[in-house]
């Protein structure tokens, strides 16, 4: 694989990996903004229950709120576990993307190491050139001078 095509696969990794990078960004606002809602809604519900049970609940009420109350903590529990999971997932895809950056670097530096050897090759080459033709001209002149 040529350094060119290796330069192009690691652009389009960079590239890929900040889509991904956006892509969990938004997910993760989203379980975020799920996560506030439903503890606001818990908040105001444990509020509900408090004013009922001051007023008296029957057995079957205090269930049936323990029941809500208890679906609404695991409900919330799992939008933890994917926030969680979010932001782990953003840390991975951020360490690749460095990783990537870093590589891509590296690539741009043998390039330029490359171009620099090519461009050093080139004008030792002119060099010798340029004093090949000064010598012919020295040796035709100290014939000519003869």
């Amino acid at each position: 694989m040529s350094l060119d095509s290796i330069r192009k696969v690691r652009a389009q990794t960079v590239e890929s990996l900040m889509m991904e990078l956006s892509q969990i960004a938004q997910a993760l606002t989203h379980s975020e903004e799920q996560y506030r809602t439903m503890e606001a809604r818990i908040q105001a519900e444990t509020e509900t229950y408090t004013q009922q049970a001051g007023q008296g609940l029957t057995i079957e009420d205090l269930l049936q709120w323990q029941g809500k109350m208890d679906a609404q903590r695991s409900a919330l529990r799992q939008v933890r576990a994917s926030i969680d999971h979010a932001t782990d997932l953003w840390q991975q895809t951020q360490e690749r993307l460095v990783e990537a950056r870093q590589e891509c670097k590296i690539l741009e530096r043998v390039v330029d190491q490359r171009q620099a050897t090519l461009h050093a090759v080139s004008a030792r080459r002119e060099q010798w050139a340029e004093d090949e033709t000064a010598n012919r001209r020295i040796l035709i002149r100290d014939r000519g001078d003869s």
